[in-house]
């Protein structure tokens, strides 16, 4: 079983409650639950890109 870190007090716009809620499988995921598996998503995708050939250099561009 996973690890979790202490809870995190968070702000999110009224939009972006709508678009959590839509993605609750109907309330059977807690809105905790749901953020962990979008930045699960979030990291995968960003060590997808860091893998592609020249995407460190596009990285360290976006952070000038």
């Amino acid at each position: 079983m996973a690890s979790f870190a202490p809870p995190l007090s968070v702000s999110i716009t009224e939009a972006q409650l709508v678009w959590l809620d839509q993605r609750r499988s109907h309330g059977t995921l807690s809105r905790s639950a749901v953020l962990r598996q979008v930045i699960d998503a979030a990291i995968a995708a960003e060590m997808r890109a860091l893998a592609m050939p020249g995407a460190v250099l596009a990285a360290a561009a976006e952070r000038r």
